[in-house]
């Protein structure tokens, strides 16, 4: 059973006419003992990610995580 499940995750910034894509449809799944780790380039939306995966961010998209909370 995953500790964490990401499913479908997008991240949209700016009106609908022209919407910044700064996450799009990531998915990825957690195991207890797993260690990971998100690389990328400046700007490829690594903070975002982790922003909305804490629920700090309004996103379209699943995430769940076994209790207790992480």
């Amino acid at each position: 059973m995953a500790l964490l499940n990401v499913d479908q995750l997008s991240v949209h910034f700016g009106d609908e006419g022209t919407p910044f894509k700064a996450v799009d449809r990531i998915s990825y799944s957690v195991k207890q003992g797993e260690v990971v780790g998100i690389v990328g380039e400046s700007g490829s939306g690594k903070s975002v990610s982790s922003l909305a995966i804490m629920g700090l961010i309004d996103y379209p998209g699943r995430v769940m995580a076994e209790k207790p909370a992480l």
